[in-house]
């Protein structure tokens, strides 16, 4: 039996049937990916239609609200004749909300069709200056495919808002499986979004950054180097249940407040942190000396 089992697989139509075999699942795989992605577009449309973001809260416990202001008005207080910068990662009603209290709030979002919704929200409110660019990237770097402009109807402007659209990167399946399984976002999903910041605005130093979108670990690494010194925030939502983020706190960040209760589905929880040393951030994201543990599977 062994030896007729050895002819069999040395034989060249079958293998050449086994090679097919393979082919045949890698394309079944990925049409199945395309089939779900448009089906999530489609829902993801009629959400949009049927549905309104309130602008003037951001979706958080206020407690968490509340503890990101008392940072941003503790520096305004501290730096009165100076302007106050700050990055969010995953845009959405929190954009229009914290940006009334700096002068200058850039806002990064994955999903061009939540884009869309954004434009939505600052036409109801035609006093803000908003700006979102939808971005696209070649050889060169990173380009302004269009954008939405909205001058606002007062002189007496209190902040300005740029969100840039940055889409997700091509995925492998695997990529894909890690994030079905675990929804864990991967460096590879994300690539073009979790780099933008250190690319596109790589002469700006940001005073806070708020992390609550795609690949967050990922995200707070990658930002080290746009951070205004040694005691810039960084906030963090959804912290309690999503074990994964804690990884940005051994090591990279030493948390200095949270807001661990919150009435928000899903967990909530919102960490202030510091980042553990100046040199943090140097290298690549792909050679990172790790220092409590290996490199987990879906940072990558």
């Amino acid at each position: 039996m062994q030896i007729y089992l050895n002819r069999l697989i040395q034989n060249q139509y079958f293998q050449l049937i086994l090679q097919l075999i393979s082919s045949l699942v890698d394309i079944l795989l990925f049409i199945f990916i395309i089939i779900c992605n448009n089906i999530k577009r489609i829902c993801f449309e009629v959400y949009l239609l049927f549905t309104r973001l309130p602008p003037t809260q951001a979706w958080m416990d206020p407690r968490e609200q509340e503890l990101v202001v008392k940072y941003i008005q503790k520096l305004k207080r501290e730096r009165s004749e100076q302007k106050i910068s700050m990055v969010e990662y995953g845009a959405g009603s929190s954009t229009f909300f914290f940006s009334t209290y700096v002068d200058y709030y850039v806002s990064i979002e994955h999903s061009p069709h939540y884009c869309r919704e954004l434009e939505r929200i600052a036409i109801s409110q035609p006093h803000r200056s908003v700006k979102i660019f939808y971005m696209g990237r070649n050889s060169s770097g990173f380009y302004i495919k269009h954008c939405f402009e909205q001058k606002p109807d007062k002189l007496n402007l209190t902040s300005h808002i740029e969100i840039y659209c940055v889409p997700r990167n091509a995925y492998s399946f695997k990529a894909y499986y890690l994030w079905a399984t675990s929804k864990r976002s991967t460096y590879t999903m994300y690539r073009d979004y979790v780099d933008f910041l250190s690319i596109y605005f790589r002469n700006t130093k940001f005073d806070f950054a708020f992390l609550d979108g795609r690949a967050r670990p990922q995200v707070a690494y990658a930002i080290l180097k746009q951070l205004n010194g040694l005691n810039a925030k960084v906030f963090i939502h959804d912290w309690n249940q999503r074990k994964e983020y804690h990884i940005i706190e051994r090591e990279f960040y030493n948390i200095i407040d949270q807001q661990t209760e919150s009435t928000q589905s899903g967990g909530g929880g919102l960490v202030v942190l510091h980042r553990k040393s100046e040199g943090i951030g140097e290298k690549n994201i792909n050679d990172i000396d790790w220092k409590y543990g290996k490199e987990p599977e879906w940072w990558i």
